[in-house]
């Protein structure tokens, strides 16, 4: 898995937006020397900074093995989601141990949602200390977890990426084009163009609804990518199949 300094990404989705068309031709790679020399400005340094942290706390829970039982966690006997969140230290302190090895079974894009809707239930949505990359830790759980659901998906470059911000593009394989937006309050459907938060004046219902986490906004927008994304792996299981039975054939 691709991992930030800028963003994970599958593949470009859709035409992009009328309303964004600024070059990028040369742009990341500038930014990422510019980061790694530590000549960035200090809100790209953060920025870069939280994606990397996030992307760690990601890819260290995906080694773990799950286990049988029913329990998703082991945090010394305690629900991660009942962990009290006054703080935002609190919600990095959680997240952190999926790094120590006391986390059973990967974290995965609907709990990492409820910790962070609990904490904009409790406290508000600011993000009020940096490094904590608790909406990029969610973001690339997204872009991980439903790349197979899903025809391409991406962290936007264009428009606004902050600690309490940020935009998804998606495209789903009923061919249709969405931005959505990422915030502490949770998901919703910013435009039906790629890289634009311009929503349509004339569907309101559709660009206010907030939902817990991406794949409960998925299922209103796409409600075949669960059947789509079995034929998609069962496809790839028989051709692997053939493959199999072909070198075995050969030799």
């Amino acid at each position: 898995m691709a991992t930030p300094p800028h963003t994970p990404e599958e593949t470009s989705p859709g035409e992009r937006c009328g309303c964004t068309s600024v070059p990028l031709v040369g742009s990341l790679v500038a930014n990422t020397l510019a980061d790694s020399l530590g000549v960035s400005p200090l809100y790209k340094q953060q920025d870069s900074a939280r994606w990397n942290s996030a992307a760690q706390v990601y890819k260290s829970s995906r080694c773990v093995s799950p286990t049988s039982g029913t329990a998703q966690f082991d945090f010394d006997g305690v629900d991660p989601t009942e962990i009290p969140l006054g703080r935002p230290k609190h919600l990095a302190a959680s997240l952190r141990q999926t790094s120590q090895g006391n986390v059973k079974t990967p974290l995965n894009l609907e709990e990492i949602g409820e910790m962070n809707r609990r904490r904009h239930d409790e406290v508000g949505g600011s993000m009020q200390e940096e490094g904590i990359g608790a909406l990029e830790l969610e973001a690339i759980a997204a872009v991980h977890e439903l790349a197979l659901e899903v025809e391409a998906i991406s962290v936007s470059e264009i428009l606004p990426r902050t600690s309490d911000l940020i935009f998804v593009n998606v495209k789903t394989h009923e061919g249709h084009v969405y931005c959505l937006e990422l915030t502490m309050k949770g998901w919703r459907v910013a435009s039906e163009h790629s890289d634009c938060m311009n929503g349509d004046y004339t569907k309101v219902e559709l660009h206010t609804v907030y939902y817990r986490n991406a794949r409960e906004l998925l299922n209103t927008v796409s409600p075949n990518h669960i059947t789509r994304f079995n034929e998609s792996l069962a496809e790839k299981l028989m051709l692997l199949q053939n493959t199999e039975s072909q070198e075995i054939a050969a030799n």
